[in-house]
């Protein structure tokens, strides 16, 4: 999985000034951070509060991290810019893995090996978690831990280069926009009976408390293992070892000692140095709908969204994105368990059904079963799971990983069943390697 290509940076921000001339202008999140405040003068006199508010906003005591989430501009695009590398699927993998695929080591820590080798281990304050302590954590992870992840590291890519919103290799991220970009829709209550007014009192409390352990839960996962990028046309092998996400909780007391969290400071661990020490730079456009996907019902089509994500990444390189793939390859990827008891009866249909349902969104451009099977006889299980699939990114995507520094477009032979689906998407010939 080499990367060595950057996304063109379409995502810089205007300048302060611009942003923030008239009131009208201040965006939906901006206004977070002044409900924020607001919401720490409950209670108080109009005196009182306006007395907080001007002590607070004049006396110099916001300090300049406080202030970056004053210059938070909300996000609002189909695609999401997010890292694409080794660690990113380690986590991944790790999250969503079944909580007995984590195994002790010879030092007698629990970890989980991914796909690419790389070792997942749970850390906090300096030290590798004891095995109790650490089944607690694992089993907290889940769907949500992966979203949240992208999100926040998504956000952090398009700020990163934005100084008005970051520090120290740090960017500004308001909680309630990690709920925002889920779709998750604030609370609301009717003002008074009789009337249709409604009044909001914001995300509950339970929906704030999952993103602040998805978190901490990020913070705690450490990567570790060699692995090697392309660096001037070479393989070059690499060392990772640390924490995967780094964040601090910016937060303000109010007089009467009560607490209010402002945002975070996110960053990736220092792995992502090591990468781009190398000049591997590799970002993933994610759809942002897969973020609005619920990790219950929508459990399959999730998990297949955000493996194809990565896989679109890769294949990006070579401009094969009709090479198919083996449904077992693909479910095993996706983290989805090929459960033989249940295979024909429940998860085949699940799975084929995720897999429309991606397509009907557009997260999916086209999804091809390139092999005949047949489900009249007894046991098609393992036909199924043999059975090659072309599943090909939506066209405005193709479009915009051609314009990648060093994208090749490869000509092959195609299929009739391949060639139509590409046909159907308007895109060029591509490879067809299994």
């Amino acid at each position: 999985m080499d990367t060595n290509e950057e996304f063109p940076d379409q995502h810089d921000l205007p300048a302060e000034e611009e942003q923030f001339t008239e009131e009208e202008e201040r965006s939906d999140v901006s206004n977070i951070f002044y409900q924020a405040l607001v919401g720490s003068t409950e209670g108080m006199t109009e005196e009182e509060a306006d007395h907080y508010l001007s002590t607070l906003l004049e006396s110099g005591e916001i300090e300049t991290e406080h202030l970056l989430f004053e210059r938070i501009v909300a996000e609002q695009s189909k695609q999401l810019p997010m890292p694409s590398y080794h660690p990113d699927r380690a986590v991944r993998e790790a999250s969503l893995a079944r909580k007995d695929q984590w195994k002790a080591n010879e030092g007698g820590e629990l970890t989980y090996i991914a796909s690419n080798d790389l070792e997942v281990y749970l850390s906090a304050l300096g030290r590798s978690l004891e095995v109790s302590e650490a089944m607690r954590e694992i089993r907290k992870l889940s769907e949500s831990t992966v979203l949240t992840a992208r999100i926040l590291l998504g956000l952090w890519s398009v700020r990163r280069t934005n100084k008005q919103v970051s520090k120290d290799g740090s960017v500004a991220i308001l909680l309630d926009e990690v709920l925002q970009w889920q779709g998750i829709q604030k609370h609301s209550r009717v003002a008074h009976p009789g009337t249709s007014k409604r009044y909001t009192d914001g995300f509950r409390v339970e929906q704030k408390q999952r993103v602040l352990q998805d978190m901490a839960l990020l913070a705690s996962c450490h990567v570790r293992g060699a692995t090697t990028v392309t660096f001037r046309g070479k393989t070059t092998p690499i060392e990772v070892d640390g924490p995967y996400l780094r964040y601090d909780i910016v937060s303000r007391k109010t007089p009467q000692g009560e607490k209010i969290v402002l945002g975070f400071l996110v960053s990736p661990g220092s792995w992502i140095g090591t990468y781009e020490q190398y000049q591997n730079v590799s970002f993933a456009q994610i759809d942002s709908q897969i973020f609005t996907l619920n990790p219950q019902n929508d459990r399959y089509a999730l998990r297949l969204g955000l493996y194809l994500t990565e896989r679109w990444r890769e294949q990006a390189k070579q401009g094969n994105f009709s090479a198919p793939i083996a449904m077992s390859d693909l479910l095993a990827a996706s983290m989805i368990e090929a459960d033989k008891r249940h295979l024909t009866s429940e998860i085949a249909p699940r799975v084929e059904a995720a897999l429309e349902r991606l397509e009907e969104m557009g997260i999916v451009g086209k999804q091809l079963c390139l092999t005949s099977v047949n489900k009249e006889q007894a046991r098609w299980g393992k036909d199924w799971l043999a059975a090659y699939w072309e599943i090909l990114p939506p066209a405005d995507l193709i479009r915009a990983y051609a314009t990648l520094p060093g994208s090749r477009r490869r000509r092959a032979k195609k299929t009739s069943s391949q060639k139509e689906g590409v046909q159907q998407l308007g895109l060029l010939p591509s490879t067809n390697d299994h």
